[in-house]
């Protein structure tokens, strides 16, 4: 059976991220995401990853039972940093209760061990759906923070209170400004967020708050 690479697009190709300290687990790894149309990276421990990433959108492939930096220590430095990763955990030592335990702390898959090839080719098939998503979000969201940072202070107030559904001559009235100049503001607002309407404006603030952190 052959499942291939569904993660990439004639973009951005997402890259795999195999974290294991056993070397032969990483390079049959590594030949089999190859092989099936991943790019991918390795990393023979948590920090060799926290040093190397670049940032970019990511599947992570990682075994829990390292030495110095754990699976779990890593997982909680990703989610703690907002890493653009989703996270795939193999353990071959894993209680109902610690699977459960490092799904809520960010893990989107879970394998257990042994597994074979076709288990984590599907498994990877499955979230990449999952991730995409997460990544398109994220994108939004990131383009949207990076519109407010261009607003003035002035047109922040005038955004804030905008939010808040309030008219030109109501937010004049809160700033001491006449109408006239609180519609120069609403539109330089509405052109640098990229929105053409209120509703837009609004599902664009949403997302800021709706990302999921994994």
């Amino acid at each position: 059976m052959t499942i291939q690479n569904t993660f990439n697009n004639a973009n951005a190709p997402v890259t795999v991220h195999v974290v294991d300290d056993d070397r032969n687990t990483r390079d049959a790894l590594h030949q089999l995401l190859t092989f099936a149309g991943y790019p991918v990276q390795l990393h023979a421990s948590g920090a060799a990853f926290l040093k190397a990433y670049d940032g970019l959108a990511g599947c992570m492939i990682l075994d829990l039972a390292m030495p110095e930096m754990r699976g779990e220590a890593l997982l909680d430095e990703i989610v703690r940093l907002k890493l653009n990763v989703v996270v795939i955990i193999m353990t071959g030592h894993a209680t109902v209760e610690a699977a459960i335990q490092i799904t809520r702390a960010g893990a989107i898959g879970f394998l257990q061990k042994p597994f074979s090839n076709d288990q984590l080719l599907q498994k990877l098939e499955k979230i990449s759906h999952r991730a995409k998503a997460v990544f398109a979000r994220r994108a939004l969201a990131d383009d949207y923070r990076q519109r407010l940072d261009n607003l003035t202070s002035r047109e922040r107030e005038v955004l804030d209170l905008m939010l808040a559904d309030m008219t030109s001559q109501q937010i004049a009235t809160q700033l001491g400004n006449s109408k006239k100049t609180v519609d120069i503001h609403r539109t330089r607002v509405m052109q640098k967020m990229g929105a053409s309407t209120i509703t837009e404006l609004i599902m664009g603030w949403t997302l800021l708050f709706c990302i999921p952190e994994a």
